[in-house]
């Protein structure tokens, strides 16, 4: 029984691992890695496995780091089954498709700059004809329910609590009359967030791969969310200007409108116009509405009592790309939220371009932004940024919210680890990922003076044997 580790490894975009049994693989994880354009084409063009003999995938939820290469390795030869909750089953659907869409026009804005400077073009990783060929590949299941996605191996999926659908993984691995419990969080959410249940405390494992996002950093409490969303607007509209928002289609466009929602209804913020600039968040939006089985008791009781949380009477969604064009066209105080959230594609990245000088504009950061991404960039408060290959002067306001993460921080990841031991006296095998090194190695360090687990922290390709 062994683990190797192929993305996420020592950063927080392309999750991929490869579990091998008794000579059977299965994938955990199938995202994009995203960075710089030329090395994001090459990692996701190319994975670092035998892609044909990967027997099937399992998703932990559908952010496109951890679902969005999918139709690639499709093109490379997989032909297996894909594993993951209902929720999750639905909401790839729109956002495969939305991936290969904005591939293809983003690439076609990039390559008409490239054909006039005289540099190589490139290709869309995958079409929207591919996406839509690996949807006929999923097969989802309730919570809790166990299957056998490939012979040697069992899997269970118990709420992470991060975005719609979003799984932990428990696997049970058989191979020459022994046996092994490993636990896998995915992205671990944080507990009393609004609309989600909390997450699970998996129990009885041998081994446990562990996300680390905010390994090193608590975040604000999600009780002065709305405060903090409430300044801000309220201060932009002040000087007369646009609150841009990037923000992920999955979960954090969500949870900003029901916020928006509720500062609207008691009247702390002043009644401006809010445009959801994505079609992808609107359809994830409705998929939402249609999975209240993943909703915490004090969002059903809304649901129950006739209140629209994801609506309000400012709030206009925009489809087309004339309409979004428009926006820009526009001086007058509004508040604009697009994908993609860490800035590397999508609308966001024209609006950007269109406000970033002006000092009027707040940006607001309401997500984790990577290394290397457009969206770290800005949140670092680089004087200039290179935006479609053009350099601009950031001008504008920048705000970052760390009350909005869906991802638990340092305190809720001890905390959770904790709770996860008493439940596991077998725990020995600790694998901490999806972390850039300021957040992860501390992180490792106080699981260390615990003196409880061998703990690895995995380079890319790394290989462990499940003991």
């Amino acid at each position: 029984m062994r683990i190797t580790f192929h993305g996420a490894c020592q950063g927080v975009t392309g999750s991929q691992y490869l579990l091998e049994v008794q000579g059977n693989n299965l994938l955990l994880e199938c995202g994009l890695f995203q960075g710089p354009r030329e090395a994001t084409y090459r990692r996701n063009r190319h994975p670092r496995y035998p892609v044909v003999k990967i027997g099937a995938v399992v998703l932990s939820h559908a952010h496109l780091d951890h679902c969005g290469n999918l139709p690639r390795i499709k093109a490379k030869g997989f032909a297996g089954e894909i594993h993951c909750t209902h929720a999750t089953a639905d909401l790839c659907t729109h956002m495969l498709r939305d991936a290969a869409h904005v591939q293809q026009k983003d690439l076609e804005f990039v390559n008409k700059i490239h054909r006039r400077k005289g540099l190589p073009l490139f290709n869309p990783l995958y079409s929207l004809e591919d996406a839509d060929g690996i949807l006929g590949q999923f097969v989802s299941s309730d919570y809790g329910r166990q299957f056998q996605p490939i012979s040697g191996i069992s899997v269970q999926l118990l709420d992470a609590g991060h975005v719609l659908g979003s799984a932990q993984e428990l696997i049970e691995l058989h191979e020459n009359g022994k046996a092994y419990r490993l636990g896998f969080t995915g992205d671990l959410g944080r507990f009393d967030l609004p609309i989600l249940k909390d997450p699970e405390i998996l129990s009885g494992l041998d081994g446990l791969v562990i996300e680390s996002t905010y390994g090193n950093r608590t975040h604000d409490s999600a009780s002065e969310a709305g405060n903090e969303l409430a300044e801000v607007i309220s201060s932009t509209a002040e000087k007369g200007g646009k609150v841009i928002i990037p923000a992920f289609a999955l979960e954090r466009t969500q949870e900003l409108l029901y916020h928006l929602a509720g500062l609207q209804d008691e009247g702390r913020i002043p009644p401006l116009p809010v445009y959801l600039d994505s079609p992808l968040a609107a359809d994830v939006t409705e998929v939402f509405r249609n999975h209240p089985e993943c909703y915490d008791a004090e969002t059903r009781k809304l649901l129950d009592a006739g209140v629209r949380p994801f609506s309000f009477p400012q709030l206009t969604i925009i489809r087309g790309v004339a309409d979004s064009m428009a926006l820009n066209e526009r001086h007058d105080p509004m508040i604009i939220i697009a994908a993609s959230g860490m800035c590397e594609a999508g609308r966001i990245v024209h609006h950007l371009r269109n406000n970033i000088e002006n000092p009027r504009n707040t940006i607001l950061i309401v997500s984790f932004q990577a290394e290397h991404t457009l969206g770290r960039r800005i949140a670092e408060r680089q004087p200039e940024v290179a935006i479609f290959g053009e350099l601009l002067k950031l001008r504008a306001r920048v705000k970052i919210l760390n009350s909005f993460s869906g991802h638990a921080d340092r305190n809720g990841l001890l905390e959770y680890v904790k709770r996860v031991r008493q439940n596991s006296p077998r725990l020995r095998q600790v694998f901490v990922v999806h972390g850039e090194p300021d957040q992860s190695l501390p992180f490792i360090e106080n699981l260390k003076s615990w003196n409880a687990f061998d703990i690895r922290y995995p380079k890319e390709g790394e290989s462990f044997v499940l003991r």
